[in-house]
């Protein structure tokens, strides 16, 4: 159970990490710059949303950036699973 648990965390921080910074990236220059109301979703459910109105801008980070954290971790844990097996040496001493 730890072996999975330790890569599913880091997967999840680091995709977590990287999803919020790219959104805040798109963000900023959405504000910046002259874009109309800025929508960034999948599906249902929203990543980033920037929107602007007489002299305002509002700016809406979704609950897709954390679940997008918790797919990189499932993931990763499932990539670190599937390399712990193949490297796994056999018992009799024969590679």
């Amino acid at each position: 159970m730890r072996s999975l648990l330790t890569p599913f965390l880091l997967g999840t921080v680091a995709v977590a990490v990287c999803a919020y910074a790219a959104a805040l990236a798109l963000a900023i220059a959405a504000a910046a710059g002259d874009w109309g109301a800025l929508h960034v979703a999948l599906g249902p459910v929203t990543l980033v949303a920037v929107e602007r109105s007489a002299g305002e801008t509002s700016t809406t980070f979704g609950s897709g950036l954390a679940l997008a954290g918790l797919a990189g971790g499932a993931v990763n844990a499932a990539a670190a699973s599937l390399l712990r097996r193949r490297t796994r040496r056999r018992g009799d001493g024969v590679d």
